[in-house]
């Protein structure tokens, strides 16, 4: 059973949906169809992955060996104190 969705787009999305239609000879209605089954299919996929083939950064946790104790307990004080002295020194 099909139903019936209204949304609202901006100007800029209309302009660029129907321009694609126009290119591809089809209306505005299959072009978000289609982009909302891909969209949706990949976001099936990805809920069935384990979070680090998801995720490209928690790959590289444990990866690294610094001499800074207790990086990630303090990774959050030592980025700001390297954005501090970042800005210090552009000023």
């Amino acid at each position: 059973m099909a139903k019936t969705l209204t949304i609202t787009l901006s100007d800029n999305l209309e302009e660029e949906l129907t321009a694609q239609a126009v290119r591809l000879n089809q209306s505005p209605e299959a072009i978000l169809l289609q982009a909302l089954t891909r969209q949706l299919k990949f976001l099936s996929q990805i809920s069935l992955l384990p979070v680090t083939e998801t995720d490209p950064l928690l790959r590289l946790i444990g990866s690294i060996d610094v001499d800074i104790p207790a990086l990630t307990e303090n990774c959050d004080r030592y980025i700001g104190q390297d954005l501090y002295q970042e800005l210090q020194v552009n000023e």
